[in-house]
């Protein structure tokens, strides 16, 4: 069940339960003596930004957009199109982030005082929270791996000049790399805050990849079957 939240350039956007109750639960109940309405509004303006991006590039691709929906993974549900258009839609959104994130650090006031190494300290100034979530969503997302936008973008590029199977596990292979990558990265940050992250990235980054390469192993078997149908049709009776 999806909460219909509101309606931007007649596109439609819908809401998780349970991520409406845990933007409750950061603004009233965490952090006593302050509020985080202001990091969670951020939070939730900078990821439909990114959101908006992606629907605004596959209409003006002309694919149709089924509404963007603001899950614990948020995605816009946009048609399928060719390789390039699919490239251009995964790019859009970390664009957009990476754009605001240079717009806010022009601001002196980030420029200057932003706590680089204290990422604690980052939902003390609005300004700090804004460019902080929009560099971290903007990098993270061109990382070349599913369920990324980088990791999109890699699968689409590849389509362009590989057969879809092929490109499928060529992306489920890169994904693979990246995840054990992470791995590598627990093992020499061990056991800061950072580890942790590093071994829910590693372990979302391999899923992912595994479910592309049978999604690839699918799609090549669709290929032989294609190829044998177009062998016998041309054969003949």
């Amino acid at each position: 069940m999806w909460i219909p939240l509101l309606r931007l350039g007649g596109v439609r956007v819908y809401l998780d339960p349970l991520i409406a109750v845990v933007l409750v639960y950061l603004v009233f109940f965490t952090a006593p003596g302050r509020t985080l309405f202001a990091p969670a509004g951020i939070l939730l303006g900078s990821v439909l930004l990114h959101e908006l991006a992606h629907a605004w590039m596959a209409r003006r691709r002309g694919l149709v957009v089924g509404g963007i929906f603001l899950h614990l993974v948020p995605f816009a549900y946009v048609e399928r199109g060719k390789p390039e258009d699919e490239l251009r839609v995964a790019l859009a959104g970390p664009a957009v982030n990476l754009l605001l994130a240079a717009g806010f650090f022009a601001v002196p006031a980030v420029r200057e005082t932003f706590p680089w190494t204290a990422p604690g300290l980052w939902f003390d100034d609005p300004l700090w929270t804004a460019f902080g979530i929009n560099l971290v969503m903007g990098t993270l997302n061109l990382i070349p791996a599913l369920p990324a936008d980088g990791g999109r973008a890699l699968r689409a590029g590849l389509m362009t000049r590989l057969a879809p199977g092929t490109a499928y596990a060529r992306t489920a292979r890169v994904g693979t790399f990246v995840g054990v990558g992470c791995f590598v990265l627990v093992a020499w940050t061990w056991p800061s805050d950072d580890a942790i992250l590093a071994a829910i990235l590693g372990v979302f980054f391999i899923m992912t990849a595994w479910r592309e390469a049978r999604a690839g192993i699918a799609e090549r078997q669709r290929e032989r079957q294609r190829a044998r149908e177009r062998k016998e049709a041309k054969e003949g009776p």
